[in-house]
């Protein structure tokens, strides 16, 4: 868990990989029962598909709210 990149923004569940990476080394324990758990019985929380999208505008100066790409054609 040393290896998580520092200072990016958190995902839906508001946790942040400085919340792993300083949390009690038990935590980890935890965390690995868990997976196992889930591998062993097929199963995948809902939760787990769950994300964040957030579109960002690479061109200010065009319509903001178009979805095609003129650049393409």
């Amino acid at each position: 868990m040393c290896d998580l990149q520092k200072g990016k923004a958190p995902g839906i569940d508001v946790l942040t990989s400085e919340h792993i990476s300083l949390a009690h080394p038990v935590l980890a324990v935890h965390l690995s029962l868990l997976f196992r758990m889930l591998l062993r019985y097929s199963a995948v929380p809902d939760g787990f598909g769950y994300g964040v999208v957030i579109p960002l505008v690479k061109n200010t100066k065009g319509n903001q709210f178009a979805t095609n790409d003129q650049r393409c054609h």
